[in-house]
């Protein structure tokens, strides 16, 4: 810490000595601005660190809120849920680690070798209709910012089972199917 202060002196006495040769400025005009690009660089840095965050990593609201998107375009779940139907709270779920995410990355493939791999997300929530209530079952990853299902069902309260998105299940993270065996009780 003491050796960058140092240079960071070093480095504002250089500048001012070199802005009052050329400009003939003073140093509280050299240190206003000096302050103002500094300041304005760090926000600019943070917004960046912001908007990848955002865009790389995955979000449980935006997952369920793209799940009940999906299922309202699907006329099997309006047949079985009813016209109006909810989703209810959250249930659970559980992330892949990025260890397992780089080990499996091939499930979800890449478009090139340098695109990171893609973590997967499995989560259950209930969903409330007029005609019966359910439990939405999902397995999802985000690449290039938007989010792909590999499976994405809904079990209704009385034996039905209708796969949405996705051909077959996927089998479930340990948590999830300890939360999804003690929610079905």
């Amino acid at each position: 810490m003491a050796g960058a202060s140092l240079v960071m002196y070093g480095f504002y006495r250089g500048s001012v000595r070199l802005m009052r040769f050329f400009f003939n400025v003073s140093d509280k005009q050299i240190f206003n601005i000096g302050f103002a690009v500094g300041a304005l660089t760090i926000l600019t840095m943070g917004g960046a660190a912001f908007g990848t965050y955002r865009y790389l990593n995955l979000h449980m609201g935006e997952i369920k809120r793209a799940a009940v998107q999906e299922m309202r375009k699907n006329d099997k779940v309006q047949k079985a849920l009813g016209e109006m139907w909810t989703p209810g709270a959250f249930r659970g779920y559980a992330f892949e680690s990025w260890e397992e995410a780089v080990k499996g990355s091939e499930r979800r493939v890449r478009s090139n070798f340098y695109e990171a791999p893609a973590r997967r997300m499995q989560m259950i929530f209930t969903v409330k209709g007029t005609h019966g209530d359910g439990m939405v079952s999902l397995e999802a990853y985000k690449r290039s910012g938007e989010y792909h299902f590999e499976m994405l069902s809904l079990d209704i309260v009385g034996g039905e089972h209708l796969f949405l998105l996705g051909d077959d299940d996927h089998a479930l993270f340990p948590e999830v199917g300890d939360m999804m065996s003690k929610a079905t009780k």
